[in-house]
């Protein structure tokens, strides 16, 4: 199929479509597509540019570096998320083309790739990154085989270092209540205020809009993220689809948000939370110049920002609310990922619960005073008064 087409709308108007492949979920034709204004030349070297853009296509016999790069053009660009598509490119990059990307795909083999992931071990770094580094390779090669460019994936049933979730610190109830005290006497921290009672990521409560709050329902509905990279701020899809949710805000944080709109007086579409220059917060200066002082102010744990949604769910855990409902306000995947996350903290009250049951269905027999008194009574030789102790009536 030819790479691309220019269509006449007008005499003087073109519409310029660059095939860029299938898309791997639903297998439908991808296109750029540009209109340009004036004659067919310029519609022309528009398309040439496009074309220059784009890698050459893969064959079987293509080295792993040309695979890489139409695998990254054809089934990530445009279809993940921006930050993930550059993480992407960072793992390979430094991880995999090095050591790899110069062998034929037909001729990658399980030993060699087990190689690289074991000089990573080598070189110290962490589990995460060697079990994520396999992931994405993992999953490009099984594109290829989807492909049909190789028959099967080599990458699988591979031997990976375990997964040593990393310790994280979380907020104790009497912490958390310090801290919201302390947060309530700074008006710039209702932020920390709304990341701690909903879970949310930093990424999403800083892109909330004003339009995002449902004043009568006390709600706040997550639709996209904040991200900057190359010094520009961009606005991104949320994380995955499930993670678009709406989440419920306590009375008097919601409150706080209603004051805070209120006085900006502002479009629907400005953001909640601003910089100086009413734009976008910048995390790392919301950390270093608002969190960590207040933490100090506190006499609080040196926390990071991101464990404040960590201290949601486990307060909320340990309330007793439903890890369905944690895991729906938090934007998991699923209910697994929440329980292998926080799984440890139902595991502390399974006594306790065990206990509770037990007394429902195992009251302990209290005896009324009146009625211990009344058997006492029962066993005790009636007497006259006057009588002797141990003196019958006659």
């Amino acid at each position: 199929m030819p790479r691309g087409q220019i269509i006449a709308r007008s005499p003087s108007t073109w519409l310029v479509r660059f095939y860029q492949g299938r898309d791997p979920a639903t297998g439908k034709r991808r296109y750029i597509s540009k209109t340009v204004r004036g004659d067919r030349s310029g519609a022309e070297a528009e398309l040439a540019g496009l074309a220059a853009l784009a890698p050459a296509r893969p064959e079987k016999h293509s080295k792993l570096n040309q695979y890489l790069d139409w695998w990254l053009y054809g089934a990530v660009d445009g279809r993940l998320r921006a930050k993930t598509a550059r993480d992407y490119r960072t793992l390979l990059d430094r991880y995999v083309r090095p050591a790899l990307g110069e062998i034929r795909i037909d001729r990658l083999r399980p030993l060699a790739l087990q190689s690289v992931l074991l000089n990573m071990s080598a070189r110290g770094l962490s589990p995460r990154t060697v079990r994520y580094t396999h992931a994405v390779l993992r999953s490009a090669l099984d594109q290829a085989r989807r492909w049909r460019l190789l028959d099967e994936n080599p990458s699988l049933d591979m031997p990976l270092p375990r997964d040593n979730r990393k310790e994280f610190r979380v907020f104790s109830r009497e912490e958390a209540q310090l801290f919201a005290s302390e947060c309530r006497r700074d008006t710039q921290a209702l932020v920390f205020l709304v990341a701690l009672t909903t879970g949310l990521r930093p990424s999403e409560y800083l892109a909330l809009r004003i339009s995002d709050f449902d004043s009568a329902r006390s709600t706040l509905t997550i639709t996209r993220t904040l991200e900057r990279a190359k010094g520009k701020w961009t606005f991104a899809d949320t994380k995955r689809p499930g993670s678009r949710r709406t989440v419920a805000l306590p009375a008097e944080i919601a409150e706080l948000v209603r004051e805070r709109i209120a006085s900006y007086a502002l479009r629907p579409d400005v953001l909640i939370f601003q910089g100086a220059a009413r734009g976008p917060i910048h995390e790392r200066n919301l950390v270093q110049r608002c969190f960590k002082p207040l933490l100090r102010r506190a006499g609080l744990p040196n926390l990071r920002l991101y464990d404040l949604r960590h201290s949601f769910a486990m307060l909320a855990l340990r309330e007793g609310v439903p890890v369905q409902l944690v895991s729906e306000q938090l934007g998991h995947a699923s209910v697994a990922f929440t329980l292998d996350v926080y799984g440890h903290v139902l595991d502390e009250s399974r006594s306790a619960s065990a206990e509770r049951l037990s007394q429902l269905l195992f009251p302990p027999r209290r005896k009324s005073a009146e009625h211990e008194a009344a058997k006492d009574s029962d066993r005790k030789p009636i007497q006259s008064e006057g009588a002797e102790p141990n003196q019958k009536l006659a």
